[in-house]
């Protein structure tokens, strides 16, 4: 997940916290009634288990409605193969732009691998693509866009998702997700030192740069400074 998108946080921890709370919720009404049945036996009764089992199913009825409508529809494509292994071709130069367009657009599933090639190989792809990549987000912002992927920056650049995966990972060492991150964090920063959160909030700033929750804010900074962004912000010149 954190190779093809930009908001992996949101994605892979939202729906599991809710899920594993009402878990919980189903496991204590189970050791509630139990306990409660013991100097109340009339628990025990008819009545007295169709009032659990109406509780139990209230809570499983919320983890079924709460799941489909917080499914997530993402703009990449995933395929689960553990029989064959097909691994994913580069795009040849010898692809207009429009052709390139058209086959990334037409994919139905992406395939992001570690393809081996000789080591003069790799270089020559980090040194190809590298600056192409810096260019795009230092000019063009790309990572304000909250849900940014793998496949959009690909497409922008002209390229495949596979070949960009692999440049960003060798390259600057770094996942996608955290790579985007990153630049978002950056462009934090430039805004608090310019005085941006004298206009507005800390959030309303993170918001702006492309992040998209709280959590998500809170745990790439302090991940990628070591700080708190109040503690960060604090320690700014008045």
């Amino acid at each position: 997940m954190v190779q093809v998108i930009s908001y992996a946080d949101a994605v892979m921890f939202k729906w599991v916290k809710s899920f594993l709370l009402a878990f919980l919720l189903m496991q204590l009404l189970q050791v509630a009634y139990f306990l409660l049945a013991l100097p109340f036996p009339k628990l025990t009764t008819y009545v007295g288990t169709w009032w659990y089992f109406f509780s139990f199913a209230l809570i499983f009825y919320y983890i079924a409605i709460t799941g489909y409508s917080n499914s997530v529809q993402t703009k990449v494509s995933f395929k689960l193969n553990l029989i064959s292994y097909k691994p994913s071709l580069l795009l040849q130069n010898s692809f207009s732009t429009a052709a390139v367009n058209d086959i990334i657009e037409d994919a139905e599933v992406i395939e992001v691998v570690d393809i081996q090639t000789e080591k003069k190989e790799d270089i020559s792809l980090v040194a190809t693509w590298k600056p192409k990549i810096l260019e795009l987000l230092e000019k063009a912002k790309v990572y304000e866009d909250p849900e940014l992927s793998l496949t959009q920056v690909a497409k922008q650049l002209g390229t495949n998702p596979s070949l960009l995966s692999k440049v960003i990972n060798q390259g600057f060492q770094l996942n996608f997700n955290d790579f985007i991150n990153n630049y978002r964090i950056e462009a934090v920063k430039e805004k608090l030192k310019a005085g941006e959160h004298k206009m507005q909030t800390l959030l309303g700033i993170a918001y702006d740069c492309g992040f998209n929750s709280k959590a998500t804010f809170n745990r790439a900074f302090k991940k990628a400074t070591g700080v708190s962004p109040k503690e960060w912000q604090e320690k700014l010149p008045s």
